[in-house]
């Protein structure tokens, strides 16, 4: 159902004071900032509608309205006004992540920090990492009679090692033979490929024929492409500074779900890429999520790392100034992180609503 113009005027007076104030709010208060032009009479009807279809809220301790999830949603889909950002705010982020860009182990942890600095929340960075590594070097040292260190260099730079068991010694001459040969053709495009072919100009059982089989194999398993997913939680405490949360006792189950990798993850599922996500509420699935929201957008830092970076925090957080420092964090990292504003589509399709 369509609201009014006026309906929807006061549900965005209602969530703005309560996102301010997080204080129920009354007819009386909305028709003070009306000044005249809309009676306390009229206003406090318009509510008992908007009560009635489920976009405000009344507590049981008060004679005020607070917002419903789908009063939120309504918000953060429709209503809300973009915030802009100050030159300090611009200039703090820029400082802070400058000298991280090159650093992408650093960039999201420095970013998560300072988004939760700028935002008064705690916020979150997911990231995953698609790890591919490339045998460029192979050698072979003796540590018993027959037995043998083989020791890849890799590129990114590691070191792996295998101890590989012959049937009989090497002779020296056999093992400068071998190492000279894997390493030229280690040196070619695709050369861990081809590694293999070496045996086949050695007799079929020999020890070196076994230390050809077992060199391949062993690049092979090295080179095998495996993702890593890694967890960055900055400013939990600030949870705590919300009246929400002022009994720790209400907050432990949201402190406990943002140490849980496997939950924050959960978040995450079947986000829109490259735009601002606001989960609301239920919309998180997730039972400490239930008075949470999540907003979060998705980066993309190259070489083969990309995740999401968010905020969690009461359904009563200022969505719009935390959308606004969401996109203040993309400019900042040049267009790493695209992202589209104003909200598009944030919430769950609208067939699920």
């Amino acid at each position: 159902m369509d609201l009014s113009e006026r309906k929807r005027n006061i549900l965005k007076a209602i969530i703005e004071n309560y996102i301010e104030t997080a204080e129920p709010v009354g007819s009386k208060l909305l028709a003070a900032e009306a000044k005249g032009s809309v009676s306390s009479a009229t206003i406090r009807n318009e509510m008992s509608e908007l009560e009635e279809m489920g976009y405000i809220e009344k507590p049981h301790t008060s004679a005020g309205r607070v917002p419903s999830p789908l009063g939120y949603r309504l918000y953060v889909d429709e209503l809300m006004n973009r915030c802009r950002t100050t030159a300090r705010e611009i200039e703090q982020m820029r400082s802070a992540l400058e000298s991280k860009i090159q650093e992408l182990d650093d960039t999201m942890e420095e970013a998560s920090a300072i988004l939760s600095e700028l935002t008064g929340q705690p916020t979150v960075s997911l990231s995953s990492r698609h790890n591919r590594r490339q045998v460029k070097r192979l050698e072979l040292i003796p540590i018993a009679e027959s037995d043998y260190a083989l020791v890849a260099v890799t590129v990114p730079p590691a070191v792996n090692n295998k101890v590989v068991h012959l049937s009989q010694a090497l002779e020296p001459e056999e093992i400068d033979a071998f190492c000279r040969a894997a390493n030229l053709v280690l040196a070619k495009e695709g050369g861990s490929l081809r590694l293999e072919e070496l045996g086949q100009s050695v007799p079929p059982g020999s020890p070196l024929y076994q230390l050809i089989a077992q060199a391949a194999e062993f690049v092979w398993q090295i080179e095998q492409p495996s993702d890593s997913y890694d967890m960055v939680v900055k400013g939990v405490s600030r949870l705590l500074g919300n009246p929400e949360y002022y009994d720790a006792q209400k907050a432990q189950p949201l402190l406990e779900l943002l140490g849980d990798k496997e939950k924050v993850f959960g978040l995450a599922r079947d986000y829109k890429p490259q735009m601002l996500n606001i989960r609301i509420g239920p919309e998180n699935g997730q039972g400490p999520m239930e008075d949470a929201s999540f907003v979060f957008t998705s980066y993309d830092l190259g070489e083969d790392v990309s995740g999401i970076i968010g905020v969690i925090g009461p359904t009563r957080m200022d969505y719009s100034k935390i959308a606004s420092r969401l996109l203040l964090l993309s400019r900042t990292l040049g267009g790493l992180m695209p992202i589209r504003f104003p909200l598009e589509q944030t919430g769950p399709d609208k067939k699920d609503q």
